[in-house]
């Protein structure tokens, strides 16, 4: 079907060839109806679905789409306001604020205000004000219908932490998209010029929209109102940060002209799959009528897996991911864990150490967000723009330049007095008396050095740039010390100089400036690694856009999946959490294992737990549970010997790093060469080997990482 010009909406079922969908009629406007390149935006929520995106447009069409806008809602409104944000008043090299630095700023806002932090947290507010940003609300507007003690305090910080960032020329995610939507509104020059130039506006995932993006796309499309949207109602479950489900299921009421087509077939899974998910989806009310069927009949029946706890649940995906690798030949890449919260991956992640098997954790300790990283990120966005405050406060003494927290304090006051950017008041120093002539040096030197770096970001080359702040700053001799960390840390650096060398031939300072805004825009499931192998660990939310061969879903209990969160929120919580299991069930393509645990640690303390619901509205002849003696579980929890074996060459063919074996067991008595005999209170496995919690006879508790202690077992 060729769909003529006008609004078109797309609902597309999971795995049913969205984004092929969507990139050819991309490749058509462009192909047959002599749309140019340069007259597309197309957007969606994730840079590696961008990627994808426009890897799939050049191959259908070559290389002729030079010119057009691809990329993340955030990346739109960033490169907007980046090339025409002077309009409203937002400098061109303003900086992006991460969630850590947001929290500094907040923090730094609640304290000005007077607000007690312990009562009013910083992520707490953090939270309603960016929710207040995605509804377009700012801070006047917010202040003028705060009612309750809580939201006037929100009110009161939320003007002060936009102070803040002014003072510091900088934006938080949110305002990525709240600015660009106030910049089309109030710019009649710019609106115009964008509503123009963008023939053709293509969005995916629009069931996600929240109502600043929902604005965004209204804006852009007012003039032509040829604006495909691509989405399923099915997998809307981002409420938590304002998506609106509303917005895909209003769009014929928003469009009159509309043309609306539904895609059924599904392509990627088996129907035993789909009919689960069906079962699981057809409860919630207000949704577009559609069920997805598939032409792989047949396929292993969906299995139940009932165990006693947490750990025995990790002891049971273990043993069949085993089972699938050493019997049915899966790769340990081709199967995922899914879980509703971070937290439920400590177990698995334990019991796979032991186990000798390769995991990815998909929202652990990002790469951008080690300290290493975050220093010299911080130096390159001091370098771009002198009045970031939160990037001066974490490199101002570092590495240690005798600058303390009172010194730095002190400079804050003079800075707000004088309403100055912490670095432009170090310059300013003469009218302080409450800085020592050894903290007044110090912060001479640094301001003198910052110059100086600020004046080569302008004219040298990214890669060069970095070079000068590794060796200038004392930065890389302070990590080259020597020690095993040092040298990781180093790596790490290493590998951000590497990124950046991408950018060695964008003119100065634009090569910087790219650099950090799409450093900015990086998300935890664009940073994984395709190419690396292990089991994929990953909450549902994180997993929309994936797929693999085997699934697990874990912790499906009252109060997990359903969350208690949710459950508070009535039937709009349930039935967003009812989309986040339909979501994980449409991730698998073959295998599907649901499990639930009779006890579950929570909060620090073991509680009963109840089956959720959801599985209870699977009807019973859909599902599968293995049995053994004694009750419901899966078939054998101690995978054979020839099967671990299969497992272990495998990991072993796929990465040639082997896990090293666990050697110590609480109680055994060892001997330490400096501190003598001691007993082995608790042994853990963790990514970087074996760790103990040794209690000394003569020195007391000490923690030691064994391949960084001489130890060996003593008779006692």
């Amino acid at each position: 079907m060729e769909a003529p010009d006008g609004p078109l909406l797309i609902f597309a079922g999971a795995g049913s060839g969205k984004t092929r969908v969507l990139t050819h009629r991309i490749a058509y406007v462009i192909a047959a109806r002599g749309v140019r390149p340069d007259e597309v935006c197309a957007v969606t929520f994730t840079n590696k679905a961008a990627r994808e995106m426009r890897h799939r447009v050049e191959q259908l069409i070559g290389d002729s789409i030079k010119g057009m806008w691809l990329g993340t809602f955030h990346a739109l409104g960033a490169r907007m306001l980046r090339r025409d944000g002077d309009a409203v008043g937002i400098p061109r090299d303003y900086t992006i604020y991460d969630e850590a630095d947001r929290l500094v700023a907040m923090r730094n806002a609640l304290r000005a205000e007077g607000i007690d932090e312990k009562r009013y947290t910083p992520s707490r507010v953090a939270t309603a004000v960016s929710m207040a940003k995605n509804e377009l609300i700012d801070a006047r507007v917010y202040q003028a219908s705060a009612h309750s003690d809580f939201e006037q305090a929100v009110a009161r910080a939320y003007w002060s932490y936009e102070q803040e960032l002014d003072a510091a020329s900088a934006l938080d995610f949110d305002d990525l998209l709240l600015r660009a939507v106030v910049l089309l509104r109030e710019s009649d020059g710019v609106r115009e010029h964008y509503q123009t130039r963008f023939r053709h506006l293509f969005v995916d995932e629009y069931q996600d929209t929240n109502h600043a993006q929902y604005e965004l796309v209204k804006l852009l499309a007012a003039q032509h109102g040829n604006v495909t949207v691509v989405g399923d109602d099915d997998q809307s479950v981002y409420a938590f940060r304002g998506a609106d489900v509303r917005n895909i299921l209003a769009f014929e009421r928003d469009y009159p002209n509309t043309r609306t087509v539904t895609l059924e077939q599904n392509y990627r899974s088996t129907q035993p799959i789909l009919d689960v998910a069906h079962a699981v989806i057809l409860r919630n009310e207000d949704r577009a009528e559609k069920q997805l069927w598939t032409e792989l009949r047949g396929g292993e029946p969906v299995r139940l897996i009932s165990v006693y706890d947490e750990r025995e649940e990790a002891l049971a995906v273990c043993a069949e991911i085993e089972r699938l690798i050493g019997r049915e030949g899966l790769s340990l890449s081709e199967c995922a864990v899914l879980y509703r919260t971070n937290a439920q991956s400590r177990a698995f992640e334990e019991v796979f150490l032991r186990r000798g098997i390769p995991y990815r954790l998909v929202g652990g300790i990002r790469f951008y967000d080690r300290r290493e990283v975050k220093d010299v990120l911080a130096y390159l966005r001091l370098c771009a723009n002198t009045r970031d405050a939160v990037s001066f406060g974490r490199v101002v003494n570092v590495p240690r330049r005798k600058i303390g927290d009172r010194t730095v304090a002190e400079l804050e006051k003079l800075a707000r007095r004088k309403q100055l950017s912490p670095l432009e008041a170090a310059g300013r120093l003469e009218d302080t008396d409450g800085l020592g002539p050894g903290a007044l040096s110090a912060l001479t030197g640094f301001v003198e050095l910052m110059d100086r770096l600020h004046t080569q970001a302008q004219s040298v080359p990214l890669p060069v740039l970095m070079e000068h702040i590794l060796i200038d700053t004392g930065y890389r001799d302070m990590l080259q010390d020597g020690t095993s960390e040092g040298a990781e840390r180093w790596s790490n650096v290493m590998e951000l100089i590497g990124l950046a060398a991408e950018y060695a031939d964008v003119p100065p300072p634009d090569g910087l400036l790219q650099f950090l805004e799409n450093v900015a825009l990086v998300s935890d499931v664009d940073s994984l690694d395709d190419t690396a192998v292990g089991v994929t660990l990953i909450t549902l939310h994180q997993v929309k856009g994936l797929e693999f061969s085997a699934v697990f879903i874990a912790g499906m209990e009252e109060g997990l999946l359903p969350h208690t969160r949710s459950m508070e929120d009535g039937d709009a919580g349930i039935a967003e959490e009812r989309r986040l299991t339909y979501v994980g069930v449409t991730r698998a393509r073959r295998h599907l294992y649901l499990l639930h645990a009779f006890r579950r640690h929570l909060y620090g303390t073991p509680q009963l737990a109840e089956a959720s619901r959801f599985l209870q509205e699977i009807p019973k002849e859909l599902i599968e549970v293995p049995m053994r003696p004694g009750g419901p579980l899966v078939a054998n929890i101690r995978a054979s010997g020839a099967v671990r074996g299969a497992v272990h060459a495998h990991a072993v063919r796929a990465n040639p790093v082997t896990l090293a074996p666990q050697r110590y067991r609480e109680g055994m008595r060892i001997r330490h060469d400096g501190y003598g005999d001691g007993t082995v209170l608790k042994s853990t496995m963790t990514r970087g080997g074996e760790e103990l919690v040794i209690k000394f006879d003569d020195h007391g508790v000490k923690i030691f990482s064994v391949g960084d202690a001489t130890l060996w077992p003593v008779q006692g």
